[in-house]
């Protein structure tokens, strides 16, 4: 008989979402200095840790024999480029743009969804359709595997019934993060303002938190401020 698997211990940097805690059981200090420790071996999905993909909803996801991509549209890049329209009232229309980003496991390929239940305990479902990338942990990391557990949403809309959270957890020999953002900012904005979108990314690894409308108020003035000087 296979052991339940509860999200507190698989995921603990989760839990809070599932279950109810008199305090946090996940040390993220400890968690910064593990990612630092192994950025050479997570190459640019290093950047997007720790919540930086909050939000971003799910273009496709595909599975394949030695295979599995996630392809999300960036919500930090999308906020961005909607303040950029609101700004300088551009005629574009925001339901109709994307950027595009692909987080890619190769070789020796497992995945598995999974619902939780509200003591936390995992049970595994088909695979289903997903709206929303929420979180993730990365929970192993060595020269053979990477394993992630991921927290995305399900809407429901369609089938008029509350959505939930449904945790992906997906392991394979090699991770890749493929960027398509920049491709798809020269296709909504051509080359008007690519400078500004340079001074964007530059902000956004250098860690700072640029996900909201006012944050990207502040930067685009800052921007302006220097440019003008």
């Amino acid at each position: 008989m296979n052991k339940i698997k509860n999200i507190q211990t698989i995921a603990p940097f989760l839990a809070d979402d599932f279950v109810d805690l008199d305090e946090s059981i996940f040390d993220t200090e400890e968690y910064a200095r593990f990612l630092n420790q192994n950025s050479d071996r997570l190459g640019i999905f290093k950047k997007y840790s720790f919540c930086k993909l909050h939000d971003s909803w799910i273009i496709g996801i595909k599975t394949e024999k030695d295979r599995f991509e996630i392809t999300l549209n960036d919500f930090t890049t999308f906020v961005f480029a909607n303040t950029i329209i609101e700004k300088y009232k551009l005629p574009i229309d925001p339901d109709k743009i994307s950027f595009p980003l692909t987080i890619e496991f190769d070789g020796k390929i497992e995945v598995e969804y999974n619902s939780v239940d509200e003591n936390g305990d995992l049970r595994k479902i088909d695979p289903i359709d997903l709206d929303e990338y929420l979180y993730e942990q990365i929970t192993r990391l060595d020269k053979d595997c990477v394993e992630i557990v991921f927290q995305l949403w399900k809407s429901n809309l369609k089938e008029d019934i509350p959505g939930e959270d449904i945790i992906v957890i997906a392991s394979g020999k090699d991770l890749t993060i493929n960027e398509n953002q920049g491709k798809a900012w020269c296709e909504t904005f051509g080359h008007d303002y690519d400078k500004l979108y340079d001074y964007f990314r530059e902000q956004f690894n250098s860690d700072r938190y640029v996900s909201d409308q006012n944050e990207c108020e502040k930067l685009i003035e800052e921007f302006e401020n220097m440019t003008n000087k």
